[in-house]
Parts: structure tokens; sequence; C-alpha cells
């Protein structure tokens, strides 16, 4: 996580000067934009004996290119790809059958629980409605974007306190998400819901109890154009 603070500070210290125009053609413009966004995970604790604890954040990184949709460009399409992590803290734990198969249980001790660590690594493609209040000469304007997400989660792992890491293979591959951000100039809020269980259909733990997790993101997105 110190990495991704330090790369956060790094962004927004050439936020100043990357934003200072926008790309013109004409009367009508663009905004093409990086993006990065810092956020806390939750999730759906419905699964019994299922917890949350400690801290768990997910970052992201990616472009987002602009597709004007109106002549003052106030209304535009966004298309983008990216990569990040979600990094959860859980009572999910694994127990060894033999040396090529495992199954979860979940832990009770609440000294352990912010020890483990469930990682996963994503690409991403955001596609956005976006309304804002800009023109070709402002770059500081209050802004709304709404739409969908499309994940590939190429690679997983479960970290316990105790034990080695191991690979997951029983995460979802795709999975899609709805999401809102709104702001003014640099920050800007954001809220997305995922519409796809973390774990395939049928994952379960040593007591029977399905694993249906959906997370719900919620945090800090900041563009630069």
């Amino acid at each position: 996580m110190n990495f991704f603070l330090r790369f956060f500070f790094f962004f927004l210290s050439i936020h100043s000067v990357a934003q200072d125009t926008l790309t013109v053609t004409k009367d009508r413009y663009k905004e093409d934009q990086w993006y990065t966004s810092i956020s806390f995970l939750l999730a759906d604790e419905s699964i019994e004996g299922f917890r949350l604890n400690g801290l768990s954040q997910s970052f992201s990184i990616g472009f987002i290119k602009d597709i004007s949709l109106n002549y003052k460009s106030n209304r535009a399409l966004g298309i983008g790809l990216g990569y990040g992590i979600n990094n959860y803290g859980s009572n999910l734990n694994y127990s060894k059958e033999n040396s090529d198969t495992y199954e979860f249980s979940l832990i009770e001790s609440t000294q352990l629980i912010s020890k483990n660590r469930l990682i996963t690594h994503f690409l991403e493609v955001p596609i956005e409605f976006r309304w804002r209040t800009s023109t070709a000469k402002t770059f500081k304007f209050w802004r709304i974007y709404m739409g969908y997400i499309l994940r590939y989660n190429f690679f997983s792992r479960l970290k316990p306190f105790y034990d080695p890491s191991v690979i997951l293979k029983e995460v979802t591959p795709i999975s899609h998400a709805l999401k809102f951000s709104a702001g003014y100039n640099t920050w800007n809020i954001f809220f997305e819901y995922s519409l796809t269980p973390f774990f395939k259909s049928g994952t379960q733990t040593n007591l029977g109890s399905t694993l249906e997790l959906n997370s719900i993101r919620a945090g800090l997105v900041f563009y630069v154009l």
C-alpha cells in the first residue's frame, strides 16, 4: 500500500501542470484522461461466519478516451483501459487436503482475521456517460460520470497469517460492476457495486457455507488531462 500512496502523491503533483489546457478541435474539445482511484472495499457479509476486518483497499490506474456527444462537448462517452488491485482483509482461510487440493474455512480468532489477505489483480474496461460544466477554455469544473465496468481478474491469491499463500482458481475471471462518480476539479468521489459474485458458483467452505461474495468500492478518483 505504501507504493500506492507514493504513486498517488506523485500523480497529484503533476496535476497542476498536466491540466492547464484541454485538447481542442475547432469549437469542440475532448477530455482524454489518465485516472487513478484509491478506495475502501466493503462486502456483503451475509455469508454465515464470514467477516471483513482490518483495512481492505483497492487501487486502480488507467486511461479513458473521450468521445463528444454534442457540440458543446459537455456530454460525452468515455471508454478506457486500466489495471488495478483489490486487497481484502477477512477471516477466510484454507486447509490443505493434499499437495494438490485445499478447502476454504472461516477462522474465529479476531487477532488473525486482519492478517489474512485475499488479493486480486485485474484489468478493467470502464464505459462512462459523462456530464460536465467544462468549456474549451476552462479546466476546473463540475462533473458527474456514471457507467459500467468490465473486469478480467487474471491473478488471485489467498495469503493466510500462518500458512503460505495459494493461487486461487475459484475467483470469477470475468466480472461486471456499475459505477457513479461526481466532483469538482481534482477531487471526485465514486461508488461502485459489483454485479458478479467474487467466487465462482458453488464455491463453499468446509462447513458447507456458499461463498456468495459481492463487493462494494467507495473512495476517491482523480483525473489528469
